[in-house]
């Protein structure tokens, strides 16, 4: 299933149970600010997929990995 279809498919789910893999860093932050996790947008972070990150685990932040399109590489993750 394509990107664009699963994003269909799913429309109705908010983030985390939506992938957000593919799509733009803006729409996928929005996503995330209107999940259920009621993350604030301080704590919502946009970095290229090969950036070095502290390993600490903090539940109220998310990290968005975006590819050199500025497209979504991975699935975020609070953490």
């Amino acid at each position: 299933m394509a990107n664009d279809e699963k994003r269909t498919a799913t429309s109705g789910a908010g983030w985390p149970e939506r992938d957000l893999t593919g799509m733009d860093a803006d729409e996928a932050k929005a996503a995330v600010l209107a999940g259920s996790l009621g993350i604030e947008e301080g704590n919502v972070h946009v970095l290229p997929e090969d950036a070095m990150v502290t390993m600490d685990f903090q539940e109220d932040r998310v990290r968005i990995f975006v590819d050199e399109d500025n497209k979504v590489a991975r699935q975020p993750m609070p953490g």
